[in-house]
C-alpha cells in the first residue's frame, strides 16, 4: 500500500503539530502560498481576502486611522492589518511549548493518542489501521529536519494522508477538501445588512455590497485563530485532518499531557487580543489589562511585543508603547465607517464605486440587464457559514449565503424578500 499508517514521536513533533492550532488564518494563508517541496497552495477564499489588505492599503494609507498610535502619530490601516497579521519568521513560529514528554503516537491522519499501555497493547489500533499481518508492515526511522515544517502544515489542511504525503511522496498532489455546508445556531446580537447582486440566468451572487461591519467581518476572519475557527464550527471545519488533531487535544488529559489547563485551552478554546475588538464579535476576546510596545522602521512595525504587568515595561532600545487614540472611546474595526465596500464570490473586498462595479460585471461576462439586487440582513449563523466556506471554498458567497436565495423554476428570478432576526429567518414571496 505504501501507506504510513502510524508513527511513534516524542512531544517535539506534537508540539509542532498543536502549534498549528494557534496561528492566525491570515497567516496560515501567506504560508501555504509560498514556494516549498510541496509548492505553493491556494487556502481557500483566505488567499484572495489576505491579498485584499494590499488594496485596501494602497487605497486608505493618507486617510484611514487606526485603533493605535503614539503621541500625535496616528497610525493607519496599513499599521493595524501589518501588526494583526506579523509573525516570526519560519519555523520559529511552530515551536510553543505545550507537552510534557509522555510519548505519544500519531496516525496518518493526525490523530494524536498517548503512547500508552491502554492504546496500545490490545492491538486494536492495528486493527483499526486495518494491519492484519505484522510481516506487512515496516519499521523506518526517521529524523523531521525544520525545513519540513511548511509541507507538513500544507499536508494537515489539505490532506487525510498526511505523514503518507509527507515522509513517502517525493511530489504530493494536494487538493483543496470540498466544502460540505452546516447549519449553525445563531447566537449574540449580529445584524449586517448587505446588498446581494445576482445573475438572472443562474441565480449565482455575483458580489455584495455593505458597510464598515460587513469589511471588518470579513477581515476579522484573518486574524481568528485555526483552533478557535473549529471550535466555532463544531469540530467540523473539514481543513484536511485538522478536525481529528483539534480532537485529540479536547480528548488528551490536561492534568497528564499538558504543562498546565491553559496551555490546553490556548489550543482548545482560544481567545482573540483586545485589539481585535468589532461590534460584532465572532470570536470570545480575552479580557487583559495589556500594554503592547512596538518598534517603528520607515512607517512599519516589524516587532511587536505586549505585557500584562500593570508597570510600564523598559523596552529600550527604540520601543514605544502603543496608546488608544481616545481611551475612553476606541476605534473598533479595520476600515472607514463612512465608506461602502464590495465583496466577490471569492471574498476579494475592496472600497466600492460604481464604475468599479461595473468593470466587475464586465469581467463576469454579464450584462446589467442580467442582474438583479435584494437586501438581506445576516445574522451569527450566516457569518459562520461564510467562515466556513472561506475555508474550503473559492465560492464563498453562493456557498454561504446561496441558502438565502430562493430560485423560480421558469427560471425568472423575481423579488425575494429576506428578513433575518436574532434566532429565526422567514422567506416572503417570489
Amino acid at each position: 500500500m505504501n501507506k504510513v499508517f502510524f508513527a511513534e514521536t516524542g512531544k517535539d513533533f506534537v508540539d509542532i503539530l498543536f502549534s498549528f492550532l494557534t496561528l492566525p488564518l491570515g497567516t496560515i494563508a501567506r504560508l501555504v502560498q509560498k514556494e516549498s517541496n510541496i509548492g505553493p497552495l491556494k487556502f481557500g477564499c483566505v488567499n484572495s481576502l489576505y491579498h485584499s489588505v494590499e488594496g485596501l492599503q494602497l487605497g486608505q494609507k493618507q486617510e484611514k486611522s487606526c485603533y493605535c498610535n503614539q503621541g500625535t502619530h496616528r497610525k493607519t490601516i496599513t499599521t493595524l492589518l501589518n501588526l494583526t497579521l506579523m509573525t516570526p519568521t519560519l519555523p520559529s513560529i511552530f515551536y510553543i511549548r505545550i507537552l510534557i514528554p509522555p510519548s505519544f503516537v500519531v496516525t496518518d491522519d493526525l490523530i494524536v493518542m498517548p503512547n500508552t499501555a491502554d492504546y496500545i497493547t490490545s492491538f486494536a489500533l492495528l486493527q483499526n489501521l486495518g494491519i492484519e499481518s505484522i510481516s506487512s508492515v515496516k519499521e523506518m526511522t526517521l529524523n523531521f529536519p525544520k525545513d519540513k515544517v511548511p509541507d507538513l502544515l500544507k499536508c494537515s489542511l489539505f490532506s487525510q494522508s498526511c505523514l503518507t504525503n509527507l515522509f513517502l511522496e517525493k511530489k504530493p498532489n494536494l487538493q483543496m477538501s470540498r466544502f460540505l455546508y452546516g447549519s449553525f445556531e445563531n447566537s449574540g446580537g449580529i445584524q449586517i445588512n448587505l446588498k446581494l447582486f445576482i445573475r438572472k440566468a443562474d441565480a449565482k451572487i455575483l458580489f455584495a455590497i455593505g458597510g464598515k461591519d460587513f469589511a471588518d467581518m470579513l477581515l476579522s476572519f484573518l486574524t481568528f485563530p485555526l483552533g478557535g475557527v473549529v471550535r466555532k464550527l463544531g469540530g467540523t471545519s473539514h481543513l484536511g485532518s485538522i478536525d481529528g488533531l483539534y480532537k485529540s487535544v479536547a480528548d488528551l488529559d490536561e492534568n497528564i499531557h499538558f504543562n498546565s489547563k491553559d496551555a490546553k485551552n490556548k489550543l482548545f478554546d482560544p481567545h482573540l487580543l483586545p485589539f481585535f475588538k468589532l461590534t460584532n464579535q465572532i470570536l470570545p476576546m480575552l479580557n487583559l489589562n495589556l500594554r503592547y510596545y512596538c518598534y517603528h522602521k520607515d512607517e512599519t512595525i516589524v516587532h511587536l511585543q505586549y505585557s500584562i504587568e500593570i508597570q510600564a515595561l523598559n523596552t529600550g532600545c527604540g520601543f514605544k508603547e502603543m496608546l488608544p487614540i481616545n481611551p475612553e472611546s476606541p476605534a473598533e474595526g479595520f476600515v472607514n465607517g463612512t465608506e461602502m465596500y464590495v465583496a466577490t464570490d471569492d471574498l476579494v473586498l475592496a472600497p466600492f464605486s460604481l464604475s468599479s462595479s461595473l468593470k466587475l460585471l464586465s469581467r463576469l461576462n454579464t450584462l446589467l440587464g442580467d442582474v438583479t439586487e435584494k437586501v438581506v440582513t445576516i445574522g451569527f449563523k450566516e457569518c459562520l457559514s461564510l467562515l466556513k466556506a472561506s475555508l474550503t471554498s473559492t465560492s464563498a458567497l453562493n456557498d454561504g449565503l446561496g441558502h438565502l436565495l430562493k430560485e423560480v423554476k421558469t427560471g425568472e428570478m423575481r423579488t425575494i424578500t429576506v428578513k433575518m432576526t436574532h434566532s429565526t429567518s422567514s422567506y416572503h414571496g417570489c
